[in-house]
């Protein structure tokens, strides 16, 4: 069974006027009696499991301004990837991302922004609303658990993108508290914290699978996780959840649950993790779900549909899909020579990471940045062409956002902060795709992470939370190209700009209708 949030309706408000014979009077006394609003919402166990699930759909949004599939963005930001695309002048938001300089005003900034606070407000309202629902206390438990693991999920994309964002923790009435003022990144990511040592204890122990693709306790552990090393990477502190304190200990206890309890494998076979039949499978922890199950046409309103725009736009553009295994993408994304060069001679992970041009059959029209490399994980591979709706619009492959792999690796580098048993985590990932033993220190873990979770957007993260200095070191390039690149060297030239230390610019739309109260991110 495919995830839940695929096959139930989005929540729709919609007020529908009858006609009748009664007096005005009457008519304007009368509620309706075939209207979903408000007022009439938000009552039985069906009316909040619609409102959840409007929260997980926006799980899926990548194009509320422009086209912004999260980890393509973030692999961008990245040594591992350049912009790519057709032309010079295809996506030049895109390409301010890649060339770390980025306008105010980039409208693809300003649609992850309003993304994340979509998600924030629709999981504020249910949390509000749920202690009014006629159900279960067991039900509210953990629905509550579901929608604090969601805001939580939100705020940490949105703080680690932003730094400086509002904290906003209930709906916003009346129009004197629309202005938010900006928290602290310490009071943010201490209420993400929060929220899910909160939402830990009644989420189910089950696997995506059997949870049919709704969270549970081990994803909520494994954010929590990767919240604290962020956080502790680039601020040099610890999380406060309330009186509970998340340190270096405490979040490699929650790994160390995962890993003795949770049921969790590494796949034998590493290139599974993303082929169709290899999702909620047991490497995957936690997983955002796509679907082609929901035919879609317009291009006018993407995210109406359950497609998931990642795909196309990293796919190669090949000029006869009927002879290859890929239908034509857009080229964006392309990977770079250093990301190539990153792996190991016998790591048979390259070749499930990247698509090289050299396993095309036949011609491929060579856009803006091209490296001949491209990512084999989220690409327009056949195995999930859709078979209804517009091709383009509806790609199914659901994004793995924390594979087991990624859980060993993080308690493998929490093990060596706290003198815990790295060597046993860190030897697993490499024994699983056949390469000898090196030493578990913090360096080879880092380098580690960069070929087990390359091209899936965490790359970008893990630079930021090794310093800035190592962040300009890997990002900033000049005069370096592959053998296989085409265009001008210039095209390929990145320059990191520390001032900004990483963050993107709060959207110039957002801090003008704040009337000043939103103030703009350093080095912008």
């Amino acid at each position: 069974m495919r995830y839940i949030i695929k096959n139930t309706a989005r929540i729709a408000f919609v007020a529908a006027l009858a006609l009748s014979t009664t007096s005005c009077d009457d008519f304007l006394d009368l509620q309706p009696k075939d209207a979903r609003v408000e007022s009439n919402f938000y009552q039985t166990e069906a009316d909040a499991m619609e409102a959840l699930v409007s929260i997980y759909d926006v799980l899926q949004w990548n194009t509320v301004v422009g086209f912004h599939p999260t980890p393509m963005f973030l692999d961008i930001a990245s040594d591992d990837a350049f912009a790519g695309g057709a032309s010079r002048t295809d996506a030049p938001n895109i390409i301010e991302v890649d060339m770390h300089n980025i306008r105010v005003a980039n409208p693809e900034i300003q649609g992850m922004w309003k993304k994340h606070f979509i998600g924030i407000y629709r999981a504020n309202l249910l949390l509000e609303k749920i202690d009014g629902v006629n159900a279960s206390q067991e039900f509210k438990d953990k629905v509550t658990a579901e929608a604090k693991f969601l805001r939580a999920h939100f705020y940490l994309d949105l703080v680690r993108m932003y730094e400086n964002v509002p904290l906003v923790l209930n709906t916003l009435v009346n129009p004197g508290e629309y202005n938010q003022p900006q928290a602290s990144p310490e009071e943010v990511y201490n209420q993400i914290a929060k929220d899910l040592e909160e939402a830990i204890p009644n989420l189910p122990e089950s696997t995506l699978r059997n949870n049919q693709g709704r969270v549970t306790k081990w994803a909520a552990k494994a954010l929590l996780a990767r919240t604290y090393l962020f956080y502790n990477g680039v601020y040099n502190a610890q999380l406060k959840a309330g009186s509970t304190t998340v340190d270096a200990s405490r979040a490699l206890n929650h790994l160390k649950d995962i890993i003795d309890k949770s049921g969790h494998i590494l796949l034998a076979n590493y290139a599974d993790n993303f082929k169709k039949s290899g999702e909620y499978s047991l490497e995957s922890v936690w997983e955002i779900s796509y679907s082609d199950k929901n035919p879609w046409w317009d291009w006018g309103y993407i995210q109406g549909g359950e497609g998931n725009m990642q795909p196309q736009m990293q796919g190669p553009r090949v000029v006869s899909p009927a002879i290859e295994s890929y239908e034509r993408g857009w080229s964006f994304a392309t990977a770079t020579q250093a990301l190539y060069n990153a792996f190991e001679a016998n790591d048979p992970r390259r070749d499930a990471t990247i698509l090289e041009q050299a396993e095309l059959n036949g011609e491929l029209d060579k856009g803006y940045q091209h490296t001949g490399y491209f990512s084999q994980k989220y690409t327009t591979s056949k195995d999930y062409k859709p078979g209804a709706g517009q091709p383009e619009l509806n790609w199914g492959n659901n994004y793995r956002s924390v594979r087991f792999s990624d859980v060993l690796l993080m308690a493998a580098e929490l093990a060596v902060k706290t003198s815990g048993n790295a060597q046993q985590y860190f030897d697993m990932v490499r024994s699983r795709v056949g390469l000898t033993p090196v030493p578990a220190t913090l360096d080879n873990i880092y380098k580690e992470r960069r070929v087990e979770l390359a091209l899936e957007g965490h790359r970008y993260w893990d630079l930021l939370r090794q310093g800035l200095n190592v962040t300009e070191q890997r990002i900033t390039v000049s005069g370096s190209r592959g053998p296989l690149y085409v265009g001008d060297q210039v095209d390929f030239n990145v320059t990191f700009k520390p001032a900004t230390k990483g963050f993107f610019p709060i959207p110039q739309s957002e801090i003008a209708i704040s009337n000043g109260i939103l103030k703009q991110n350093a080095g912008y």
